[in-house]
């Protein structure tokens, strides 16, 4: 007598899994609610209230200084960042209802990170060391030393090696230091001098 209701309770269990109501399948721009598809909300607003049998899905939209960029059912929106200028960030472009507010760095500086939540002053070149790519707002400056018959002698985030002068009819190549033009020269007067670390002596 006890076998019996326990085997109906079983097979119930079973037909009821076997058969159970497929999952609903909503649109592109939908999610389920219950048994029902709900609209998304807009990007630039929130969900408010979820759909139902006899009204549709209540949307608002964001307030002043926030947004949402995709179709949604989010219930709050995000805050536009915040460029903090002690950090170095300035705005490039406002935020709207449907964007964030987009921050760089202000000139001179660059990103610390690909979020750009903060900004470093460009490196400087040493002496000996010319710009071989001039920083951005993303990106330091890159330097590298100055090859031989090349000299730089400040310190800079701009200046590239320059090469050194060289007496037009000479084949001889002196050497020198990459922090100074340690070349030939040929003064307006005709007479040549050779400059080697920042010395002049009669040619």
């Amino acid at each position: 007598m006890v076998r019996l209701p326990l085997q109906c309770l079983f097979w119930g269990f079973f037909l009821t899994a076997v058969h159970s109501e497929p999952a609903t399948a909503c649109g592109e721009k939908q999610y389920p609610v219950n048994s029902l598809c709900c609209d998304l909300c807009p990007p630039g607003q929130k969900l408010v209230n979820d759909c139902t049998e006899v009204s549709k899905t209540e949307c608002q939209s964001c307030g002043k200084g926030e947004f949402l960029s995709t179709w949604n059912r989010e219930k709050y929106c995000h805050e536009h960042r915040y460029c903090n200028p002690n950090l170095g960030l300035r705005i490039q472009s406002e935020g709207t209802l449907n964007t964030d507010t987009i921050c760089v760095c202000v000139e001179g500086q660059h990103c610390t990170s690909h979020t750009c939540e903060s900004c470093t002053p460009h490196s400087l070149c040493l002496p000996g060391f010319g710009v071989k790519q001039i920083a951005t707002g993303l990106l330091d400056t890159v330097c590298e030393p100055c090859p031989l018959g090349f000299f730089s002698n400040v310190s800079s985030a701009f200046e590239k090696c320059h090469r050194w002068t060289r007496f037009p009819e000479s084949d001889e190549d002196p050497g020198g230091d990459p922090r100074h033009d340690g070349s030939l020269v040929c003064c307006p007067v005709g007479i040549c001098l050779y400059q080697e670390h920042n010395q002049e002596a009669a040619g």
